[in-house]
This record gives C-alpha cells, sequence and structure tokens, in this order.
C-alpha cells in the first residue's frame, strides 16, 4: 500500500518492479493483469523477485536446484534494472524489500560506473528489529544500508532502530517520511446493510481490526479483553477482517473463552471492499505488542485508514505505533500485553460517547494531514 500510493502520487516518474508469482502458494496473482492496466504507473512483471521460502531449507544435492533457481532470479532482477536505466534513463533505483533484495544494494554500487543510478532502501522496521537466523546480528542489513545512498524510514522508531544499527558512518543517510493515507478513498459513509447483515451486526457496537493475523498485532488480547467487558456490554461484537497463521490460534480462544459467537471472522477480504469493512467499525481496535525475537509493528498504516474512515483507534504503545496514534488525540495507547489495560480502553469507549466523538473528530483531522501528495513530493525529491 506504501509503494502503491507513492507511486500514484508520483505523475508517472515511477516504474514498479513486482512479481507476478505468489511467494505464499507458487500461484499467479488473481487479476494482476487487470490491476496494472488500471494503474496509474507502470507496472513491470517478472515471474519472481526472490525464491519461495520453503517449510524446510534443502540439504546435500537437494540444495543445487534452489540455489540455481536462486541465482537465475538473481540475474534476471538485475539485468532488468540495468535495462531500465539503459532505455528508460531510470537514474534512481529504491529497494522496498530489504531482507528480500538487500543483495542488489552493493552490486549496483560496485556496478554504477556504468548505470549511474542512486540507490535508496525504504525501511518498516520490523525487517530489522527482529531475529533473523539467516542474518542474525543484523550485519547482512547494515551492509546493505551502508551501501545505500539514503534510506527512508516511516516512522521515529524506524529511525531510531536504524541510526543504532547503522552507527555514524551512515546517520547522515536517513530520511523520515511517515506513512500516509489516500483520504480520496478512506473516508467516512454510511455502514453498508448488505455486510451488516452478512456478519450479523446490526444494531451492534463493534470492535474492529484490520490486519495480517499474527501474534504481534495484539488480537489474541483483544479477544481476552472481549470477554472481560462488563456484562451490559455483551451486545458488542468483535470484526477481525484478514488472514494469517495465526487464525486458528485465534478461533480456539474465542472458543475456549465463550466467546466465539460475539467474534466473527471474515478471512481475505477484496481490495475493493476493504473501505466498507472498515466503515462497519465504531471503534478500531490493534494493541499491538513486541515479541521477544523484536518482531513489532514499524508504524501502523491501519490506524490511519480507521481514522479516515472515521474511528477512533485503541493501539498498543510499542515500536512505531505511538507515531501514528497520539494518545487522547486521534485514539488511545495501551500496554499491548496487559488484557486489563486493553479491556479499560474498550469500555471507556463503549461508555463515553463524548470521548469517542472527541477523537473520531480529531483522527480525522489527523488523517487529512497525512495525505499522500506531500509524502510523495520528498520521497521524489530524495530520489532528485
Amino acid at each position: 500500500m506504501v509503494y502503491a500510493n507513492l507511486a500514484r502520487c508520483a505523475g508517472g516518474r515511477i516504474i514498479v518492479v513486482a512479481p507476478k508469482i505468489g511467494y505464499a502458494d507458487g500461484l499467479p496473482f488473481i487479476g494482476w493483469r487487470e490491476h496494472d492496466r488500471q494503474a496509474p504507473y507502470r507496472v513491470l512483471r517478472l515471474p519472481l523477485l526472490r525464491t519461495r521460502l520453503l517449510d524446510e531449507a534443502p540439504r546435500g544435492m537437494a540444495r543445487l536446484p534452489f540455489l540455481l533457481c536462486d541465482a537465475a532470479i538473481r540475474i534476471r532482477l538485475a539485468t532488468t534494472l540495468m535495462w531500465l536505466a539503459a532505455r528508460h534513463h531510470v537514474r534512481t533505483v529504491c529497494i522496498g524489500e530489504l531482507a528480500a533484495s538487500g543483495w542488489l544494494l552493493p552490486l549496483l554500487r560496485l556496478t554504477r560506473p556504468i548505470h549511474r543510478m542512486r540507490v535508496i532502501t525504504y525501511v518498516h522496521g520490523e525487517e530489522i528489529t527482529t531475529a533473523d537466523a539467516y542474518d542474525p546480528h543484523h550485519a547482512i542489513a547494515r551492509r546493505s544500508l551502508l551501501a545505500s545512498d539514503a534510506v527512508v524510514v516511516v516512522s521515529r522508531f524506524t529511525e531510531a532502530a536504524v541510526r543504532t544499527l547503522v552507527g555514524p558512518a551512515g546517520a547522515g543517510r536517513v530520511c523520515l517520511i511517515e506513512n500516509g493515507v489516500d483520504g480520496a478513498r478512506f473516508h467516512p459513509a454510511g455502514k453498508s446493510p448488505e455486510l451488516l447483515a452478512l456478519y450479523g451486526l446490526q444494531d451492534r457496537f463493534v470492535f474492529i481490526s484490520v490486519c495480517r493475523l499474527l501474534e504481534k498485532k495484539g488480537i489474541d488480547n483483544t479477544i481476552r479483553a472481549l470477554a472481560r467487558l462488563p456484562a451490559s456490554y455483551a451486545g458488542s461484537r468483535y470484526l477481525i477482517v484478514g488472514a494469517g497463521p495465526y487464525r486458528a490460534r485465534l478461533e480456539a480462544l474465542a472458543a475456549e473463552l465463550g466467546v466465539q459467537d460475539r467474534v466473527v471472522f471474515t478471512g481475505q477480504v477484496a481490495d475493493d471492499e476493504l473501505v466498507e469493512h472498515y466503515r462497519l467499525g465504531d471503534v478500531f481496535v490493534m494493541p499491538n505488542r513486541a515479541l521477544p525475537n523484536g518482531d513489532t509493528e514499524g508504524f501502523g498504516l491501519v490506524f490511519l485508514e480507521a481514522n479516515a474512515c472515521g474511528l477512533p483507534a485503541i493501539a498498543g504503545r510499542d515500536g512505531g505505533s505511538p507515531h501514528a496514534v497520539q494518545d487522547g488525540v486521534n485514539g488511545l495507547l495501551v500496554d499491548g500485553t496487559s488484557v486489563e489495560g486493553i479491556a479499560a480502553a474498550m469500555t471507556r469507549l463503549l461508555e463515553d460517547g463524548a470521548l469517542r466523538d472527541r477523537l473520531r473528530v480529531q483522527g480525522l483531522e489527523v488523517a487529512a494531514k497525512a495525505g499522500w501528495g506531500t509524502k510523495t513530493q520528498r520521497f521524489l525529491k530524495l530520489c532528485d
């Protein structure tokens, strides 16, 4: 979403290099041709930009095909970038996936006399804070960042993490461009009667989360908090929009706590239905927390999207979320590890309609100031 919005607002100056095949299932993305035809920017598709992640790393002779495939992908991607430099006079390459494509940075810097391209890295946070068996001390990530001409960070939290990792040698290369929101797409409107009926939410107060279902998002503790709400609010519902590997555990947890009839899982929704799903909620809640391996939320674009749709937010204090949600301004901040604290915030917004309305209005103001137009111009200036 971040890169799509940058490209959308760049007036045709950005070419996106993207894969045709999904890394999760190895199948072509559904509707990628239609997406690319409609996009207001050019998309250049390669089959893959990196090898697919396997459940178990190949060993022995079985590793040879994996390495050959990886080498072929890398050669094709590097060749494509050289062709873009020669054919379309591309002068800046922005790497949006450090862990997968960081190898390009020292290569492009080494071959700069040929293509004369500058290199920018876009860093969201978790890719340099999460423990990685392949890069246990983030030494590879550090070398990649130091090979960049500039490093874009999306929050003060990410900025601090990058500066700590690269040290004084790379401090002057860091540029803060916080994530934004598309106000033309995300804006308040009435709740869809069809979706209300589909999910059984008519006349219900609805807490909503929109995210990939991962442990760090805090959906489990939100379900625990829902079970602790006063009995008078047993009619409230919790709508969980998204898919992910943690879903089975969340469903089991709701059943264990006896709130399975109050928790609704939508699964993955179509992109053109996302905004209507946001609008089903009365309060957005995602009390993210940092995991023991360092994985955490780098910023939390969903908080701004919820604000833009007219929802106050409940967010965790870990990671970059406090830079998206200001306590008492566009939402409430909680300790994502505290079920009692999450339940207290949910109860407070259930009971205090005046507070809810104030946070909603202020949230709309925060979202209005976070449009992508200005942020894209800062990015393009950096590229220039």
